[in-house]
């Protein structure tokens, strides 16, 4: 018999097989158990490398018993006969491989226990006498803010270079999935700071800070870069590049590689190539897409988003394989249109163009799915195939509030709120020092009437762009519906007077002229309309020729003839535009009023239902909310009050802007005041 047969009749003999996959199998189960538990508890990296060694510094001795030299069994007295004798030698022999397996698989499971519990001691020593660290704390770990670097360039001009190459490498870093990077919003609050890191890092939630300059000089660009613990000073890391300025998108990369690896977040395959493409080999074009995304992040302010335009249309003319400044002009479009500071369908053709243009020079570019779903979104209010589009981009954004608050926001306008929550709450996460995220949370929490909740997010919104209307008009609503009185609200509203540079935006002046007529000063109020034109107040939410509101003030204030004229005015001008936009389900509801207080009953009705019939609540949850409204003022004005009645209790029954409180001080509803379901439903929902 071969050596080597011997050796495997041996093995078997001795049970060696089982043994060593028992003992194998339980420390593989054992270590899936320890990394989990190292996981939930916060516990060193290193605990599961520690439970492998020793699990293999106990494989040698359970090898050792199984082939330790079998002692002879203890013989009986021998029996007479040669049969005897042949049975005793079969049993001492049976005897002592019993014993041998005993002992072998006796001192595999003492090893094993013994390694599981060396490590145990390991593991509760380091517990009660080691610093602990939550997930939550791991988490933070990866943290990081990029402050805007310095421009250290002779050309003060060069500053949005500067600004470009914090925004790139901000960019970078946020496609890392295993990083938290706050938002060049947030971080760009910090420009020029004396605050220190740690109060920074406090403001921002984050546990790093990334600061560096910026030298750009002729064809060459130096950049210093400086990874900073926020809470104890310490650099954990720090470069300087000297190279010419074609390399700029190579130092950005590596810039985010080295943060990465600094602060221990682990980068897939997938996105490793994703922070090394470089979006053009266009240097000019690449300043002007800079260009466009300053202009961008500055403001919601028209004339901003237009020069943005300029600047992308002027990067993609430089260069016309320039996908991702194609994907950004379509965003663009799709905004413009959005806020109808240019509602036309050529405007919305543009937005279609260049982001079908992004899509054919870079199939799988996550900015292009995230302006394909912005445009779904707002141009033709199609959620599902939006959030479809959204979905696709945050595989490789995972920091992109924009993205974020476009997810919430199609999950409010589907009237799914506690998502939209959720996901809005995000986006204040990874933007914490952004108004206009603020400010969109804020509205959910107000439609959901949380109005404590709302006015907070309101008064951050303001406090971070005090020169914005729109937080305290709504704010101002919040106290109408907290408290069913107009002096808190006519509070906010003098303040805002004092600070506020877009005075004249729609949705500030109708809270302005509404509120003042609330509390009676309807000489205030229409004293604030006179000075606008016909076409101010025109959002997507509602269409109001000044006429329209003017006609229901003087009718509000029983000044017949005075109402009629102006409400004649607007129904002229509601006939115009639908004319222009026969489906324009604003200007049905507003033709209904106008119809309705000129004693037109029947025509009122039908504007109304078809207005709602073009916007159910079921297609879009906030602006079919608005069709309910009108239409339920229609039925109060032509008498229909049961009817009107009808459509309050349904607004009150889901989330919307009304409320009990509005109800109570909106003169809107005083034909209904005395009726007993009108009693009944302020009642209900008290």
């Amino acid at each position: 018999m071969s050596r080597f047969k011997r050796l495997i009749i041996e093995v078997h003999r001795r049970s060696l097989w089982q043994v060593l996959l028992i003992y194998i199998g339980a420390a593989w189960a054992c270590f899936e158990l320890i990394d989990a538990v190292t996981e939930r508890f916060g516990f060193p990296e290193w605990l599961p490398a520690l439970a492998v060694v020793l699990f293999l510094l106990g494989l040698p001795f359970v090898v050792a018993t199984a082939c330790v030299h079998e002692l002879p069994a203890r013989a009986e007295p021998p029996v007479e006969g040669e049969a005897g004798e042949a049975a005793e030698a079969a049993a001492a022999r049976h005897e002592t491989r019993r014993r041998h397996r005993f002992l072998t698989w006796r001192n595999a499971a003492a090893t094993f226990v013994i390694v599981l519990a060396a490590w145990g001691v390991v593991a509760a020593g380091w517990l009660l006498l080691g610093e602990r660290v939550t997930p939550e704390e791991v988490d933070a770990r990866k943290s990081i803010a990029v402050l805007p670097f310095v421009n250290l360039s002779e050309n003060r001009a060069d500053e949005f270079f500067s600004d470009g190459v914090t925004v790139e490498i901000i960019d970078r870093l946020s496609k890392i999935a295993d990083l938290t990077v706050k938002s060049r919003t947030s971080s760009f609050q910090y420009k020029e700071t004396d605050k220190s890191h740690r109060e920074i890092g406090d403001e921002l939630g984050v546990l790093a800070v990334l600061e560096g300059e910026v030298r750009r000089a002729g064809d060459r660009v130096r950049i210093n870069a400086q990874l900073i613990d926020a809470d104890t000073d310490e650099h954990l890391w720090s470069e300087q590049y000297d190279r010419e300025l074609t390399d700029v998108f190579a130092i950005q990369t590596d810039v985010a590689q080295q943060v990465a690896a600094a602060v221990g977040a682990e980068l897939t395959a997938a996105e490793r190539e994703r922070i090394e493409a470089r979006p053009t080999e266009n240097l000019e074009a690449y300043e002007y897409y800079l260009r466009g995304n300053e202009r961008v992040a500055r403001s919601q302010e028209e004339h901003d988003y237009r020069t943005a335009v300029q600047m992308f249309e002027r990067a993609v003319e430089l260069d016309p394989e320039f996908a991702l400044a194609f994907a950004l002009l379509s965003e663009v479009h799709t905004f413009i249109h959005w806020m109808r500071f240019d509602a036309s369908a050529e405007r919305l053709a543009s937005a279609k163009e260049a982001v079908e243009r992004a899509f054919l020079l870079e199939p799988n570019l996550p900015e292009a799915h995230r302006a394909l779903g912005y445009y779904y979104y707002q141009s033709y209010l199609d959620y599902d195939r939006a959030l479809e589009e959204f979905a696709i981009a945050a595989k490789s954004l995972p920091n992109d509030p924009v993205l974020w608050l476009g997810i919430g926001a199609v999950q409010r306008r589907q009237g799914r709120f506690d998502q939209a929550l959720l996901n809005l709450e995000k986006t204040v996460e990874l933007d914490p020092r952004s108004a206009r995220s603020a400010y969109n949370l804020g509205q959910t929490y107000a439609l959901v009437r949380d109005y404590p909740q709302g006015v907070r997010h309101f008064d951050r919104a303001s406090a971070l762009n005090p020169e914005w209307s729109r937080p305290y008009g709504w704010k101002a609503r919040c106290y109408l519906s907290l408290y069913g009185t107009t002096r808190e609200a006519l509070s906010v509203l003098d303040q805002a007077s004092l600070i506020v540079r877009d005075t004249d935006d729609p949705y500030f002046v109708r809270d302005a002229v509404l509120i003042r007529a609330f509390d009676g000063r309807y000489r205030d109020a229409i004293g604030r309309l006179e000075s606008l034109s016909e076409e101010t107040l025109d959002t997507q939410f509602f269409f109001f020729p000044k006429s329209l509101l003017m006609a229901r003030i003087y009718f509000w204030i029983n000044r017949p003839e005075a109402a009629r004229a102006y409400y004649d005015t607007a129904r002229a001008i509601i006939e115009r535009q639908l004319q222009e936009m026969p489906d324009d389900h604003r200007a049905h509801s507003s033709l209904g009023l106008a119809y309705a207080g000129l004693g037109r009953k029947e025509a009122a009705i039908r504007e109304g239902m078809l207005a709602l019939e073009l916007m159910p609540v079921s297609k879009e949850a906030w602006k079919g909310a608005f069709r309910v409204a009108d239409l339920a003022r229609i039925y109060a004005v032509v008498g229909e009050h049961d009817a009107a009645i009808d459509q309050l209790d349904y607004l009150l029954s889901i989330p919307g802007e009304e409320s009990v409180n509005l109800l109570r001080i909106d003169p809107s509803w005083d034909p209904l005041r005395n009726h007993p379901r009108f009693q009944a439903l302020l009642e209900k929902y008290e």
